[in-house]
């Protein structure tokens, strides 16, 4: 008796732990703009603020050391940031630091950009420079990427095309 007790007892536990769901472990912390949450960064395409927006990618190529990069004229980022370049289109929408580097899912982050605006991205990291790979074709198959290092301190100015094809600024 106690021995199917203890039987039925462990395949009920089997049963209820296999049905069970994973969790996404994927968290995006949130900030009051004008007084609707916008996310800093975004966990899947889904989450862009606009259903027309790039879903886009920054990939460090070489993830020794944790770096941020500041980027400016995206449409989740929080705050506001504008200007304009020669030869390249304004940039305006929100500003904010995305951190890669190793570690579980680091190396990869996500964020979202109007088709043919604008922007730009900083290396705050003054001593070295550092490879990246961006892309907002990031939910097709077979994006289109681009690699570039940018400079230590440096700022590099980028459009993206009604395709969300990125493209550098001269």
């Amino acid at each position: 008796m106690k021995s199917s007790f203890f039987l039925y007892t462990l395949c009920f536990c089997l049963i209820a732990l296999m049905s069970c769901e994973k969790a996404d472990q994927t968290t995006a912390s949130n900030s009051a703009v004008n007084g609707q949450l916008t996310n800093r960064t975004v966990a899947a395409c889904e989450d862009c603020p606009n259903v027309t927006d790039c879903c886009c990618s920054v990939e460090l190529v070489d993830p020794q050391a944790s770096i941020v990069f500041r980027f400016c004229g995206t449409s989740d980022g929080t705050g506001t940031c504008t200007g304009s370049l020669t030869g390249c289109p304004s940039f305006s929408g929100g500003g904010q630091a995305i951190t890669l580097g190793p570690g579980a899912g680091n190396f990869r982050k996500l964020f979202c950009m109007v088709p043919g605006n604008g922007f730009w991205v900083q290396n705050t990291d003054l001593g070295n420079s550092h490879s990246i790979i961006l892309s907002c074709q990031y939910d097709v198959t077979n994006p289109q990427t681009f690699p570039i290092t940018i400079p230590a301190g440096g700022t590099v100015y980028f459009t993206t095309t009604a395709g969300c094809v990125v493209d550098d600024c001269p």
